[in-house]
């Protein structure tokens, strides 16, 4: 009896610890994340929505294979809103002490976008179709980090063959005015992507 009742005690210490531990980790994931983070879901409702509408519009373009995998992050608890995520970051995964591994997305990335090239001559339409597809290949980008790939030269590569895929799909379909404004989004997506690679390679000659 005395045996069990140290077994019991000792079990419950290294449970305490390990969750003492995984509280530390995720602490620090969230510092990395800019701090006052937290998961995507009934606590976040004006960015739960608009994560909701991002996933429809991406079924909508048949990317049901991206969307399924964003639910899949969110349902798992690894989606999280950073409101405070620093620099001109939309996305970010951070993995905590080989604990906590997560994607955080800067809140108003998701709820309240700024439409970039307001010079560019193109309408507010064609510009927020243009930051729906930044962000859903930002996410796509850091999944790839999440599941496994560290090369960010080579999860850049899958990021602009992502944004290639939908523009080849999509322009299928388009005609006219609304074709060119999606192909000036696909673009400017593939541009923004390969210099942001070619910055990460740089980083590391």
């Amino acid at each position: 009896m005395k045996a069990l009742k140290q077994l019991v005690l000792a079990l419950a210490i290294v449970a305490t610890t390990y969750y003492a531990i995984v509280r530390v980790a995720e602490e620090k994931a969230g510092g990395l994340a800019g701090g006052d983070t937290v998961r995507l879901g009934s606590q976040t409702p004006a960015a739960r929505d608009a994560f909701e509408a991002l996933l429809n519009q991406l079924r909508i373009w048949d990317e049901a294979a991206l969307a399924h995998a964003l639910e899949q992050l969110r349902d798992d608890g690894d989606l999280w809103v950073a409101p405070q995520l620093a620099g001109e970051r939309s996305a970010i995964y951070v993995s905590s002490l080989g604990l906590v591994s997560r994607v955080y997305v800067r809140r108003e990335e998701l709820v309240s976008p700024e439409l970039p090239f307001p010079d560019a001559g193109f309408p507010e339409p064609a510009r927020r179709t243009f930051a729906t597809i930044r962000l859903a290949g930002t996410l796509h980008h850091e999944l790839q980090h999440y599941e496994g790939l560290e090369d960010e030269s080579a999860t850049y590569d899958r990021e602009i063959q992502w944004y290639r895929g939908l523009g080849a799909t999509m322009l299928e379909r388009l005609w006219g005015e609304e074709r060119r404004q999606f192909e000036w989004a696909i673009d400017s997506a593939v541009q923004g992507g390969e210099a942001a690679r070619e910055m990460a390679a740089s980083m590391t000659r």
